[in-house]
């Protein structure tokens, strides 16, 4: 058991009782994460079965990257230190992580589980409860297949989106803005695959505009799965009959998060990570509206400022290939993202919220 997290060896004797692994494989990247505790690892495989068989279009046929990774379950550590708080994004409250850099990395925490993290480029580590907070563990790896892209010069967007037929679709908007239920509700079109739910990747280049969606099942609030046939059995019963009692609005903001694995409830064959970027549809609808749900084309030289809501931070685990943190407080402007966009068809959805009538205006857009 690790006592003290700040003492760096220590931390790595700890890493030879993880007498369990399990290889993950995400387009051109491998990882191996490895662990004292067994039961993580076959949730762990159960969480990613989709990825390892997913379709990747355009991506390096070059030999795979290799990262290992390692997740120790303990009781929770380090919560008497003096941790750092990380900036929140706006309109965002709350004391959500913290972070301490040491030595060749940054240990960062999270206060609600307690759990703590050693980013650092070679054998990051997990430490704490670790199968209770399996969402949690999920990111730490998927924090390190954003760093092995970032590093590559590609953009981080907020971002859901789908594919067809090699050509993606990213929906974007603020939290809370509707984008992974408009994206699921396009996956009801049998040909388009699942590319992420909440993060793209995004980058020029010779073929346009290259894509890579990040490895995390599509995780979304109730009033999601009670308005969709398909995915209201997610929810218990009893849960349905008290959901039914909120308004809309009531739903609109409800926190209550569930995994939905694509495999299961659209079919297998359905996940796919990488893309050419083709659209961008900026959400920009709202529930008190009460004009008529429309799609607009929209110029970014005259009207750069509608892709506010791609823009993300790297977050407190991005490191560059020299192993420096970037500041907290970075991103990347809005110029840089409407170049990095170059090639992209961009679209408004404006008016009320309303996800049949934005199904079929997609569906327009593929038929034109």
């Amino acid at each position: 058991m690790i006592k003290n997290i700040l003492n760096v060896s220590h931390v790595d004797e700890g890493l030879t009782h993880c007498h369990h692994n399990v290889r993950l494989k995400f387009a051109d990247m491998v990882v191996t994460v490895h662990s004292n505790e067994p039961m993580l690892l076959a949730a762990l495989a159960d969480y990613y079965r989709s990825y390892g068989r997913a379709h990747n279009a355009g991506h390096s046929e070059s030999a795979p990257v290799a990262l290992d990774v390692y997740a120790i379950e303990q009781e929770d550590v380090g919560n008497e230190l003096a941790w750092q708080e990380v900036p929140r994004e706006a309109g965002k409250q709350g004391r959500k992580e913290g972070y301490l850099d040491v030595e060749g990395g940054r240990w960062i925490k999270k206060f609600k589980t307690s759990m703590s993290f050693l980013q650092r480029p070679n054998h990051p580590v997990a430490v704490g409860p670790c199968v209770s907070n399996l969402a949690q563990v999920v990111n730490f790896i998927n924090n390190q297949f954003l760093n092995h892209y970032l590093r590559q010069g590609f953009t981080l967007g907020h971002a859901s989106a789908f594919c067809v037929n090699g050509k993606a679709t990213a929906i974007a908007a603020g939290s809370g803005g509707g984008k992974s239920t408009l994206m699921l509700r396009c996956l009801e079109h049998p040909q388009r695959r699942f590319l992420t739910n909440d993060r793209i990747l995004f980058k020029q280049t010779d073929h346009g505009a290259h894509a890579v969606g990040v490895a995390k099942l599509p995780r979304v609030n109730p009033g999601t799965l009670l308005h969709s046939n398909r995915l209201r059995h997610i929810l218990p019963e009893s849960r349905q009959s008290a959901l039914r009692l909120m308004t809309q609005g009531e739903l609109w903001t409800l926190e209550e998060k569930y995994d939905v694995q694509v495999e299961d409830e659209y079919g297998t064959d359905r996940v796919q990570l990488s893309s050419q970027l083709t659209r961008l549809i900026m959400l920009d609808w709202s529930l008190d509206s009460t004009e008529s749900t429309q799609l607009e084309r929209v110029d970014l030289a005259q009207n750069a400022q509608v892709i506010e809501g791609l823009r993300k931070r790297p977050g407190p685990f991005y490191q560059d290939r020299q192993g420096a943190f970037a500041d907290l407080e970075a991103i990347d402007s809005v110029a840089h993202y409407c170049d990095a966009l170059a090639n992209v068809d961009v679209y408004r959805l404006t008016g009320k919220i309303d996800f049949d009538r934005a199904y079929e205006l997609i569906n327009a857009l593929e038929l034109a």
